[in-house]
């Protein structure tokens, strides 16, 4: 797992809109130059946060992506 990378990819989808705009309208996309797991990257695609924090995922960073969080 890439517990790092997972979590680096949270921080630019909270901190970065350019990112986060490109996600949204294509999220394989958006991700494929970053080195995630097939597992990581599913659950990104489906915005799964539940696994996503279960594979390491910040659950500060998973509730606070603007647009995709859970406020």
């Amino acid at each position: 797992m890439s517990r790092y990378e997972t979590n680096v990819v949270l921080y630019r989808l909270k901190k970065d809109a350019a990112f986060r705009d490109r996600f949204r309208a294509d999220p394989r996309q958006a991700l494929a130059d970053v080195d995630l797991t097939d597992e990581e990257r599913e659950a990104f695609v489906r915005w799964d946060a539940r696994a996503l924090n279960e594979l390491g995922g910040s659950l500060h960073l998973l509730l606070s992506i603007p647009g995709l969080g859970g406020h």
